[in-house]
């Protein structure tokens, strides 16, 4: 079954004060349709960075409508700029990977090793899509954890042009942000007043389209302490029929402080296996292999 994929990354990077001296703590809880809730900690301090979190996938629809959730094992990733090296820890099973970091380039060699094609083949040679992107201040503001938020609301329309065989498609990003540096010391930094770039990862056998960005507004580059997505789309099944849609999904920070961190934190424990390769997602029926396969590579490429 062919499938396509299709993510809009802004790469921007804001340039507040960086603190190497006091660690932070974050939690962050996501949530979306069909009760699917999933929680992550990141601890930063310096040098180096732990990552705490658990891959969920949906499983089945109940007769209430909420679809049975599957859990992966527990997992940490750990970045060390001192080391040069990324570790990633399956905790349930007392397993770690380890990794250069900040990690490098793919050579011809492993790209074709992996499947990954060495150009894109575009459907038009002009665009035929065109996303409107239009960030709106508020004005609003209130404390979130002793800090000054602002209330942003980010706003992206897909309107197809001629040649494309998309529909079109809305998506509203409303949140509010704070100004907080997460990187570590050898993270990738931008020019100062900041940088923006747009990436389009499309996977699956439908032609790939080419898109133009129309970006309006002063781009939000702070940290989200609350964001809820809504997505509108259509769906065109091969009979011609067509279902809208309607996705949502909220990131929620609950807790957030600055304090000394464990040096623990940062190290592998004693008694872990170093493997090849390690699990991290939920064990699934053979039939969404595919997709769980895709999802792993797209994690490959932000690891």
């Amino acid at each position: 079954m062919a499938f396509s994929v299709l993510f809009l990354l802004l790469l921007a990077q804001s340039d507040p004060q960086h603190t190497t001296n006091t660690g932070i703590k974050i939690t962050t809880r996501y949530s979306s349709q069909g009760g699917l809730v999933t929680e992550q900690t990141v601890y930063v301090q310096g040098d180096r960075r732990r990552l705490e979190f658990r891959n969920a996938a949906g499983g089945r629809k109940r007769a209430d409508g909420t679809i049975g959730i599957k859990y992966g094992p527990r997992m940490v990733s750990i970045q060390r700029c001192d080391l040069g090296q990324a570790f990633e820890l399956n905790l349930d099973a007392r397993e770690y990977y380890t990794a250069p970091f900040p990690p490098k380039p793919l050579t011809p060699e492993q790209s074709k090793a992996r499947g990954l094609g060495t150009g894109l083949k575009y459907s038009y040679d002009q665009p035929t899509i065109r996303v409107e992107q239009t960030t709106t201040d508020t004005g609003e503001r209130k404390q979130i954890f002793g800090r000054v938020a602002r209330h942003v609301i980010t706003t992206s329309r897909e309107v197809p042009l001629e040649g494309s065989h998309s529909q079109p498609s809305k998506t509203i990003k409303e949140g509010w942000y704070i100004d907080l540096d997460t990187r570590i010391s050898c993270d990738r930094r931008y020019p100062s007043g900041g940088g923006h770039a747009y990436a389009f990862i499309v996977a699956g056998n439908p032609p790939i389209e080419r898109r133009t960005v129309v970006a309006t507004g002063k781009q939000e580059t702070g940290f989200p302490i609350q964001l809820k997505i809504t997505s509108r789309g259509t769906t065109v099944f091969p009979d011609g029929t067509k279902k809208e849609s309607i996705l949502v999904s909220e990131t929620l920070v609950t807790e957030l402080e600055e304090r000394p961190l464990d040096p623990a934190l940062f190290e592998v424990p004693s008694g872990f296996r170093k493997v090849e390769d390690i699990r991290r997602n939920p064990l699934l029926p053979t039939s969404t292999s595919s997709w769980a396969s895709l999802k792993e590579w797209i994690n490959g490429l932000f690891r």
